[in-house]
């Protein structure tokens, strides 16, 4: 069926569609829905948040590990500054604590002492040869986190007296927070259905099918069936294809290839490059429980391995950052879970592993060949990517999602301002945790709408 004749049936034409039910696809569904548009989210999954956004590790940074002056790091400030009232409404738990950046004796680089001046403060005149952890102290001011100090280590002994004595200082970022990732994440879904929002699950974008008519400037997508054609029961009550004026591709490390294979859009000029995050899980008790996020001195390709506590008392060591060339192999590497059973045993040293060992997952997170996002807007095709996110999805998502209003902002007619925007905080996280145990089949209903957990 042609762009004319989807036109002459009475399908709903959406001002916006967004391919991908990632955290970061449900954030701009969320922002340009509340700004007044009609917007409608597809994911080729039959569950939202089924990819890298299902195994974030739930700590929302400052942005001081982005480069300065990039994309990343402005949005991650955006998004930082807003997520505590989003949680609040909500009824999203978290724990503003900040994070700990520490220095060990076995990372083999300077004392940080060398890089303070008499009274103890960050000496930033010469960062070229400064420590580590006063470049980090730098570069969190730099960031906009103005509160971040140097701790010696008997100040983080103190703070954290169940880690090891063998801390040469750390830099406590205050203005970062610990999340829930699942309930972060869905809230963004469900906030954006409770003010019209659509979302379809089991829609697979039709790279070859969907097309963009240059006179009416409307896309029409359409959703790939299997090659016999036929219909799952979830699928079947599933509309056949979308018009909207605009398709944002949030498809995550499927980004690139979903732009290469549609005829209509200029090719990207990116490639995503998967970068493999493991982690392991164990439980604690009042000798190995943590508060603050405890994570290394961060270099230009990663973070490094975090080792947290999650609201809920397990503690958690990862993520690695392997590169690899698949897009979709999860297996956990058990060389891999020894390094981290290492590393966390070395930390907290009375934690047993054998003992306290509850599980391990592997994410996949979308990075690209290049460092910085990759968010733009193709005017001619009313196209927007927003891709090479990384593992900063969750951290920059309100930011990203205000920014893409922006971008659309010069194809689409100006949004009609919505008269209320309705918001319904969470159940409570006891409740939603009995009603999981209750109905046995790994979901949650929330306002009306069922999500897998």
């Amino acid at each position: 069926m042609s762009p004319a004749d989807c036109a002459s049936n009475p399908i709903q034409l959406y001002d916006v569609l967004i391919v991908g039910g990632g955290v970061v696809g449900c954030a701009i569904l969320r922002a340009c829905t509340l700004l007044g548009w009609s917007c409608a989210l597809v994911e080729a999954n039959p569950d939202l948040l089924s990819n890298a956004s299902g195994s974030n590790s739930g700590i929302a940074c400052t942005g001081v590990d982005a480069s300065p002056g990039t994309l990343e790091r402005a949005l991650i400030r955006d998004s930082i500054s807003q997520i505590r009232m989003f949680c609040r409404e909500h009824n999203i738990p978290n724990r503003d604590c900040g994070s700990l950046v520490c220095q060990w004796p076995w990372d083999g680089i300077a004392s940080p002492s060398e890089g303070l001046n008499h009274q103890g403060s960050a000496d930033v005149g010469h960062l070229g040869t400064t420590p580590p952890l006063v470049r980090v102290l730098s570069e969190s001011w730099d960031a906009g986190d103005t509160h971040a100090r140097m701790m010696t280590p008997a100040q983080l002994k103190k703070l954290e007296s169940n880690l090891c004595n063998d801390s040469e200082g750390a830099v406590h970022i205050p203005g970062e927070i610990v999340v829930d990732p699942w309930l972060y994440s869905i809230a963004l879904a469900v906030h954006a259905r409770e003010n019209g929002g659509t979302i379809y699950t089991n829609f697979c974008f039709d790279t070859e099918k969907s097309s963009f008519d240059e006179t009416t400037k409307i896309w029409t997508a359409f959703r790939q069936r299997s090659s016999d054609g036929s219909e799952s029961t979830s699928s079947a009550d599933l509309p056949d294809m979308i018009q909207a004026r605009t398709i944002v591709n949030a498809a995550g490390i499927q980004a690139d290839l979903l732009q290469g294979a549609t005829d209509e859009c200029p090719k990207p000029h990116w490639e995503a490059r998967p970068r493999r995050g493991q982690y392991r899980i164990f439980s604690s008790n009042s000798q190995t429980k943590i508060t603050h996020p405890i994570q290394p001195v961060p270099t230009q390709r990663t973070k490094g391995i975090f080792v947290f506590s999650t609201l809920y008392d397990q503690i958690v060591v990862g993520p690695t950052a392997l590169d690899q060339e698949s897009r979709t192999d999860r297996t956990a590497d058990p060389k891999v879970a020894i390094t981290l059973t290492e590393h966390v045993k070395r930390l907290i040293p009375k934690l047993h592993p054998e003992s306290s060992y509850i599980g391990e997952y592997v994410g996949i997170r979308p990075g690209t060949d290049h460092r910085d996002y990759q968010i733009m807007l193709y005017p001619e095709k009313h196209w927007v990517v927003a891709a090479g996110i990384r593992s900063t999805g969750l951290t920059g998502s309100l930011g990203i999602g205000r920014h893409v209003t922006q971008l659309l902002r010069s194809v689409l007619p100006n949004p009609k301002p919505m008269e209320y925007i309705k918001t319904t905080p969470l159940p409570h996280v006891k409740n939603l945790v009995a009603e999981y145990e209750h109905r046995g089949d790994g979901m949650v209903e929330i306002h009306g709408n069922l999500y897998r957990v």
